[in-house]
């Protein structure tokens, strides 16, 4: 039973990586091959949380099941990965949020610097 339930996870984090490259393929440089909807942009947000729980609780059965951290960390290495890249990989997006947001301020200050410019000339 232990086994269906981890490679299920196995599957569910290489469909995650897969619609995260396709989702979000401006942040690796590729162009989507067709339109992403935003239910689906929001689905796949809620589908990333659900694979990180599942990965929490694997981990934490498969820790219990061992009890040595040591030697935890030498076998399970791989699945403490997969559960660090889910936040690792939500911070991309909010890291995206954020230039795009940087970039409209900055666009708005240049357009005020414009405004202001133009003024001076004007009253001058």
């Amino acid at each position: 039973m232990y086994r269906i339930f981890d490679l299920s996870i196995v599957a569910m984090v290489v469909v995650f990586f897969a619609g995260y490259v396709f989702i979000h393929s401006n942040l690796v440089g590729i162009e989507r091959p067709f339109p992403v909807s935003k239910e689906l942009e929001e689905f796949w947000e809620a589908f990333s949380w659900m694979i990180f729980a599942a990965l929490v609780v694997d981990v934490g059965l498969k820790y219990r099941k061992i009890n040595d951290p040591k030697l935890f960390l030498k076998k399970h290495w791989l699945d403490i990965v997969m559960l660090l890249l889910i936040p690792v990989f939500a911070g991309f997006k909010v890291a995206k949020l954020s230039i795009n947001l940087v970039k409209s301020l900055k666009m708005t200050k240049s357009g005020f610097k414009v405004i202001h410019s133009a003024k001076k000339i004007q009253k001058t």
